[in-house]
């Protein structure tokens, strides 16, 4: 399987077309046909656990997998809390491109210019 093209939007998560919508909840849940929660990680200063944030996003490649999804969407945080941005582009990357997935197309939805500016960053340092 080859890595996802993932790519970053101004908007809304639930409002960017695809096979899956996931978001962060308190617990894994379906919303509608297309939209789903996984259960988020939780920032618990003063540092979060990153092998709880790597899982939040295993877990949403592994839904979308069963769920036979090629294009998946997320919300430029899949977390409950403030992460440090920094951390959640690094973390979030890594997963989304070392885990095996049918997917072809992953496209990070985010709500302000800054964080459009952040995730650009990270993706321009991938190899």
């Amino acid at each position: 399987m080859r890595r996802p093209r993932v790519r970053v939007v101004l908007g809304k998560p639930e409002e960017q077309p695809s096979d899956l919508v996931i978001l962060p909840g308190r617990r894994a849940s379906e919303v509608g046909p297309s939209l789903v929660t996984v259960q988020a990680a939780r920032w618990r200063p003063p540092s979060g656990p990153e092998r709880e944030l790597a899982e939040t996003y295993r877990r949403a490649v592994a839904l979308a997998t069963e769920r036979g999804a090629r294009t998946l969407v997320l919300p430029a945080a899949l977390v409950l809390g403030s992460w440090p941005i920094d951390d959640v582009t690094r973390v979030a990357l890594t997963v989304l491109m070392s885990t095996p997935s049918p997917l072809r197309e992953v496209t990070i939805a985010v709500t302000t210019p800054a964080m459009l500016e952040k995730w650009a960053e990270a993706l321009a340092r991938e190899p």
